[in-house]
């Protein structure tokens, strides 16, 4: 991102794990109007979520990032009266009940399925309230430092998305899906 010489571009550093830093963010946002908003931090959390070893603190951590963030983020956005239009939520299949086969990566899990139930609370509400779509999008097993034996390549990925936003925005809301614009099972 520091790499793109955009004036619309303005970086803030937010610790999305801390909630005294979404002040800072909060203050960053004042004097733009935003109107989509791509919620897409995520952590994966320690290679060992067994039950046996299941860490709280980091699990705590997880959450915040992967999920109670962007409430906090839908908070703020709402509360400055920002045109918001779309709010796009990365989630993953790990996070649909319904396709849990073999347990494991507690933290991740519940992380992500806490985030399709803030979705779709949110595609309610925003919705009815602010006429704001809100969607959760698994982009699949992508590059990244999370994943990097990926084999989606985040330009690719990012690509892939925006065309689905651009084409699909108004029957979006209240949706959880992949790249190819197929509902995945909550």
């Amino acid at each position: 991102l520091e790499k793109i010489n955009d004036p619309n571009l303005k970086l803030v550093k937010c610790d999305l794990s801390k909630i005294n830093e979404y002040k800072n963010l909060e203050k960053n946002l004042v004097k733009n109007k935003i109107e989509i908003v791509f919620n897409c931090a995520g952590k994966l959390g320690p290679t060992d979520q067994q039950i046996e070893n299941f860490d709280f603190e980091k699990f705590n951590e997880i959450l915040m990032v992967n999920s109670l963030s962007t409430l906090k983020i839908s908070q703020i956005l709402i509360s400055q009266k920002h045109p918001l239009k779309l709010m796009v939520n990365i989630s993953s299949d790990g996070g649909s009940i319904k396709l849990n086969k073999d347990g494991n990566f507690y933290i991740y899990r519940i992380s992500k399925t806490t985030l399709n139930s803030i979705t779709k609370n949110l595609s309610l509400i925003l919705n009815k309230k602010y006429n704001v779509n809100v969607v959760a999008i698994d982009p699949g097993n992508v590059k990244s430092n999370m994943n990097p034996r990926g084999i989606i390549e985040t330009n690719d990925c990012a690509e892939m998305i925006i065309d689905i936003i651009s084409k699909n925005q108004d029957n979006l809301n209240g949706k959880f899906i992949n790249l190819l614009n197929k509902e995945i099972p909550w």
